[in-house]
């Protein structure tokens, strides 16, 4: 459930690859997008607008209710059943907050074109998974759909502008589209909730748009690639949650003057705010390139696939999720800004 949470820590990382303690993207690297937007938009109309909209909350608060919104279980009724488990849930964690998340679920549950396999629509709305192959996202395109993490972020944009949410989607209003946006606009900067590699049994990559789509080599966006280290025999966690993690370095406590100056320099995407999710995973999918280079695969063990990292992989995946973040963190109040100037 790597993928879809990120909210547990990990055991440790390949020692040799990584020296430094990471904690999860999820509650950390998403209060660090809100975070970086708070300060960007602090003083505006947006930042009036946003706190209105919010009930007083921040943006850095807000960012992980759509991950705290998974606690609810719709086999037992919606009940949101995850009480305790995440401290950075604890604020949504009353009688309101949970009735709240429990009706977002209810209608994202089996709203969307989903297989019997498949879990619950709203937890499909954090990602997509372009092949390595595709240089652009492109709507159609294997791992796309139309409720993925493009589409979710421009749907919730439209109910901010006073709009209907397109189908799929069920937003009811600006407080649940602005819950969802915080997180959203995370998800679409972290390389391999856009990016993914399709392996066939023997590790080698497969271009699923020429050879056509075969379940069998979907690695889930890195979730069925385990990384072993050969020294010790140890078989660690998943190459997705790795990337789902961020180091002490980059938490709320860490955005300083000099890291808001490199979120400042991050120019505005050209084109309608609806258009922005598409170009951002665009960009996000050349990091996912990098986040898959060099990188090989052993061939395929009941659902999973093994790879090594290289020892300079650690420094590289740092400085793609610092520069990630950051992007994350300015566009989330670019598009704050684009809806109330």
């Amino acid at each position: 459930m790597d993928r879809f949470r990120g909210f547990f820590i990990a055991l440790s990382l390949v020692s040799a690859a990584f020296p430094a303690p990471a904690f999860a993207w999820g509650p950390d690297g998403h209060h660090t997008v809100g975070a970086i937007a708070d300060k960007l938009i602090a003083g505006s109309n947006a930042a009036t607008e946003a706190s209105a909209i919010l009930g007083g909350l921040t943006l850095q608060q807000a960012a992980v209710w759509a991950d705290c919104a998974k606690g609810v279980d719709p086999t037992k009724d919606y009940a949101y059943t995850s009480a305790g488990q995440y401290p950075e849930c604890a604020i949504y964690e009353t009688p309101a907050g949970e009735a709240e998340m429990s009706d977002f679920v209810r209608r994202n549950d089996t709203n969307c074109a989903r297989k019997p396999t498949e879990e619950s629509c709203h937890k499909q709305y954090h990602y997509t998974d372009v092949a390595m192959q595709r240089n652009r996202y492109a709507a159609g395109s294997t791992g796309t759909r139309d409720d993925d993490i493009v589409a979710v972020v421009a749907a919730a944009t439209h109910v901010l502008n006073g709009e209907p949410a397109p189908l799929p989607f069920s937003i009811k209003d600006k407080r649940e589209a602005l819950l969802l946006l915080t997180h959203y606009v995370g998800d679409i900067h972290q390389p391999l909730h856009v990016g993914a590699i399709y392996l066939d049994a023997q590790g080698k990559p497969v271009d699923p748009d020429s050879t056509g789509y075969d379940p069998a080599t979907d690695t889930r966006g890195g979730n069925q690639i385990i990384i072993v280290s050969a020294n010790v025999n140890y078989r660690g966690q998943n190459l997705h949650h790795t990337w789902d993690e961020i180091p002490a370095t980059m938490t709320v406590s860490h955005v300083d003057s000099a890291w808001l100056a490199q979120a400042r320099a991050v120019k505005r995407s050209r084109g309608a705010l609806y258009d922005w999710p598409a170009i951002w995973a665009t960009e996000t999918l050349a990091q996912a390139r990098l986040a898959f280079n060099g990188l090989k695969f052993g061939p395929k063990g009941g659902t999973d696939w093994t790879t090594s990292l290289p020892v300079s992989y650690g420094s590289t995946m740092s400085s793609i999720k610092k520069k990630q973040l950051t992007k994350a963190g300015a566009r989330l109040a670019q598009l704050l800004h684009g809806l109330w100037p």
